[in-house]
């Protein structure tokens, strides 16, 4: 390895649709939610919304329903059951995602997770993957004063595990998790789903990949100006 290249100090991870395949899970309990209240809330609208925090995608839903009581307190309480429930019975990591993890750890990055969901539920989805203990921090966006695309989670991340945000790579798979890592000063590693491959806006990552299963330990190397 030459020596102006160096090994991440830190990888930080997002989450649902990044390490979990939630997304399947989130659609079913959001309709289902907005359907017990009278409202249809389409796929549409859901995928515009990917990346925000709950109360932020709420309030942007609410907008289509005028006349229907939709209460973000109560809807967070609702989905927390739901999606905490079905996440531990039958959730399931994305394909690679428990490597690339592994990936990291082995090469001795500090692991944390930097997500939008709910702190219940990042807790959950770490303890269906099998994963408890191995990451140094958990951080919720919810805890932040804004959400991302903004970068205060991942800013937050990086000072929980004492490194600076330049020594960091970071992984997502939203537009707006994208932007937040970029905004956060840090390596974007972009996994967009399906429905978003070949969007514009992910050119700004430092890599694309079409899925975790693509990212190898020579990956984790970074250079620093000579």
């Amino acid at each position: 390895m030459p020596p102006y290249a160096r090994i991440f100090q830190a990888a930080i991870f997002d989450l649902d649709g990044l390490l979990m395949d939630s997304e399947p899970i989130w659609m079913w309990a959001q309709m289902k939610v907005f359907r017990d209240r009278g409202a249809i809330l389409t796929e549409e609208m859901q995928l515009a919304t990917t990346g925000m925090r709950m109360h932020e995608a709420v309030v942007a839903w609410r907008r289509y329903f005028p006349g229907v009581d939709i209460d973000p307190v109560a809807i967070r309480k609702d989905l927390l059951d739901l999606v905490r429930e079905k996440m531990l019975e039958s959730g399931r990591p994305k394909p690679g995602a428990l490597a690339a993890v592994d990936i990291c750890r082995q090469a001795g990055c500090k692991l944390a997770i930097a997500s939008s969901s709910m702190p219940e539920l990042i807790a959950a989805s770490v303890e269906r993957m099998g994963l408890v203990g191995c990451f140094d921090a958990l951080v919720s966006a919810e805890g932040e004063a804004h959400g991302k695309p903004h970068p205060a989670v991942y800013l937050s991340a990086a000072s929980r595990l004492g490194v600076h945000p330049e020594v960091c790579i970071g992984f997502e798979d939203s537009i707006f998790g994208v932007q937040a890592v970029k905004a956060a000063g840090m390596f974007c590693v972009a996994v967009p789903e399906a429905h978003n491959r070949g969007r514009p806006e992910y050119a700004i990552a430092d890599r694309i990949l079409g899925s975790l299963t693509e990212f190898h330990s020579g990956d984790l190397r970074w250079e620093m100006p000579s």
